[in-house]
């Protein structure tokens, strides 16, 4: 409305200012007036050209008037310039201060995507860390559960022993009586007495090793326990008794050699002893076999460090059930839910293959009865593995035999896991 209101008064200013002077104009030329001494026809010319001056002033002088951005572009336009220079240049410091910016930004987003990694990272980490620690509680409390059986066969040993030494003294106060008997008649027992008094000083040195036995069973330095396997061996059935009681003689001295490198006391000292009922018995299973047999030489009885290593021994006709390598059972299985249902899935698995390994004639360890055997770390990274088909479908199992097994337990295997269909 501003602009037009403008317009109409410039109009109208230009307008009565020609129509002056078109009328001042005319009446020069009529009457022949001059100014300056000029011709009155260049006299009309010029009030024309004044005319015109005049309508260009007052047009400017209305404009600068009335509008406050005609005044600054006639007389502010440097300072404008000026202005407007120093704003570019502000322009520029601050594109310049937002590329900066910009920058800085693009390298906190990387320290950021960096960090994020890390966190991940560390992340997976604590989890790793947090299963790692699971199997290794689980692993400490079966040691647990171990120690408190050794503590049980420790105290069952310690009454043992304790039983044997009063019988020894029992023993040697007998045999003190009879020595002092034997002494009343010289002539016709020296050579009874002689024995009976070797027999004395040998029950006297067995009593002190006992005594000093049952001081190693307060210590806890049991060596052997009873029904553990100490030694096994091949020997040829169907041979003559010599050669088989050489081949058993053989096994029985190597053994006792053994045994003295393991105590550090002399090679020559006897520390293994056995029945000669039991090796007769025994060379008389294995001459008359019609295959080969298996001896194992067994603890009758829990051993401790400086008492001698009493045995038994077991013939077993050597069959083999399972070749190396071979596969013993597969099961399939639904995927576990979470890691107690994979260690349960184990635990039904290793129960049918017990069932299998009995049903095929396997006997159990004479140590701890078991059938089968697996390494605790290899059980609890079966564990492990069953556990990552969580939510998968199927589960497959596969026991193998870790080595040739024969008759005689346990069934040491080592299990594979696959997905199934």
């Amino acid at each position: 409305m501003y602009g037009f209101v403008l317009i109409a008064v410039l109009a109208i200013t230009g307008g009565a200012i020609a129509y002056i002077g078109d009328r001042l104009g005319t009446k020069v030329g009529k009457r022949k007036l001059t100014i300056f001494g000029l011709r009155p026809k260049h006299t009309s010319i010029l009030v024309t050209i004044v005319t015109g001056i005049l309508i260009a002033a007052s047009t400017l002088g209305v404009m600068a008037l009335v509008s406050r951005d005609v005044q600054t572009a006639l007389f502010g336009m440097d300072a404008l310039k000026a202005e407007l220079s120093s704003l570019s240049q502000s322009v520029a410091d601050k594109n310049t201060e937002l590329a900066a910016a910009r920058t800085e930004l693009e390298n906190k987003n990387k320290e950021y995507t960096a960090l994020s990694a890390k966190i991940k990272e560390t992340s997976d980490k604590l989890a790793s860390i947090s299963t790692e620690l699971a199997s290794v509680m689980g692993e400490r409390d079966r040691i647990q559960l171990e120690l408190m059986r050794v503590q049980s066969a420790y105290d069952l040993t310690r009454a043992e022993k304790e039983k044997e030494i009063a019988a020894l003294q029992a023993i040697k106060a007998e045999l003190d009586d009879k020595v002092i008997a034997l002494n009343q008649d010289k002539t016709s027992l020296e050579q009874d007495k002689a024995g009976l008094e070797s027999d004395v000083d040998k029950l006297n040195e067995l009593t002190n090793n006992l005594k000093h036995v049952f001081n190693n069973v307060k210590s806890g330095y049991i060596i052997y326990r009873a029904g553990e396997i100490i030694t096994m061996e091949v020997v040829p059935g169907g041979e003559k008794r010599a050669d088989t009681e050489y081949a058993l003689g053989q096994l029985l001295n190597s053994l006792n050699l053994s045994l003295t490198e393991k105590l550090g006391i002399d090679k020559n000292a006897q520390v293994l002893f056995i029945s000669k009922n039991e090796v007769d018995d025994a060379v008389d299973k294995i001459s008359n076999a019609s295959t080969d047999m298996i001896v194992e030489v067994i603890s009758s009885g829990n051993t401790v460090a400086g008492e001698p290593v009493i045995v038994d021994l077991e013939v077993i006709p050597k069959r083999m059930v399972y070749a190396a390598g071979t596969m013993v059972y597969s099961q399939i299985f639904t995927a576990p839910e979470n890691t107690q249902q994979a260690e349960d899935i184990l635990l039904a698995f290793m129960q049918n293959v017990k069932k299998l390994a009995i049903k095929e004639g396997i006997m159990p360890d004479p140590i701890e009865g078991k059938v089968i055997s697996i390494e605790g770390a290899k059980y609890f990274e079966t564990v492990k593995k069953v556990g990552q088909y969580q939510m998968s479908g199927k589960v497959q199992l596969t026991a193998v035999a870790s080595n040739d097994i024969y008759t005689v337990g346990p069934l040491r295997i080592d299990i594979k896991v696959q997905g199934a269909p």
